[in-house]
């Protein structure tokens, strides 16, 4: 297993990349809204939606992505496609 973690700056964008590595078969999503420091929140994403945060008041979001070892390139290329910045 393999991770990464990837900035975005628009949920719209976010959302489609989340959608896209679901399809993939990604094997953990966490995301952390914003980039307060003293709130860390972690979520994860394989089970729900996004739709109880609040990321459109955020600066930015971090995703972290848990994928096969296989399969990084593709999920780093799909995050980066949507605007993501891989950190």
């Amino acid at each position: 297993m393999e991770n990464f973690t990837a900035s975005f700056r628009s949920e719209h964008d976010l959302q489609q990349a989340i959608d896209a590595l679901r399809k993939q078969g990604v094997i953990d999503l966490q995301i952390e809204p914003g980039v307060e420091p003293h709130q860390p929140m972690s979520t994860s994403l394989l089970g729900g939606g996004l739709s109880h945060l609040s990321i459109a008041e955020s600066p930015g979001c971090l995703l972290q992505v848990v994928v096969e070892s296989s399969r990084i390139r593709q999920a780093e290329d799909t995050v980066t496609r949507f605007g993501g910045s891989i950190e």
